[in-house]
This record gives structure tokens, C-alpha cells and sequence, in this order.
């Protein structure tokens, strides 16, 4: 399950997602993350950054995705 908040709903390219999934190992859990996407997306990428503290290969300590 997802939900989505814009904190400023004048900045539309800024927006938190919040995921609590219904099933697997994260089952019960309540994740936030944060998402930039830039002016020039499409040539760069949006920035993504979870700001729930957890251990997952592609989440470093700090939060920032790594794909």
C-alpha cells in the first residue's frame, strides 16, 4: 500500500511516499521516502531518499538509494 504527500502543493516536482507493505519480509512496516524530481528529468534522474531508518543492500545508512 502507498500513499502519496506533497508537503507544498505548489511544488509538485517535491513529493514523500509513505509504503507499508501488506505481505513479505517488510510485512507491517511503515516506510517514508522523499522524491525530487529535477527540471531537467528525463536527462537526470529524480533524487530518492528513505528516510526511515533500515537495513536493505540498496539503502545506505544515511538513506540515499542505490541502484
Amino acid at each position: 500500500t502507498c500513499k502519496v504527500n506533497f508537503p507544498d502543493p505548489n511544488k509538485l516536482h517535491y513529493f514523500q511516499l509513505t509504503v507499508t507493505p501488506d505481505e513479505g519480509y517488510y510485512q507491517g512496516g511503515k516506510f517514508l521516502f522523499e522524491t525530487e524530481v529535477p527540471d531537467a528529468y528525463n536527462m537526470v534522474p529524480p533524487k530518492v531518499k528513505c528516510l526511515t531508518r533500515i537495513w536493505h543492500p540498496n539503502i545506505t545508512e544515511t538513506g540515499e538509494i542505490c541502484l
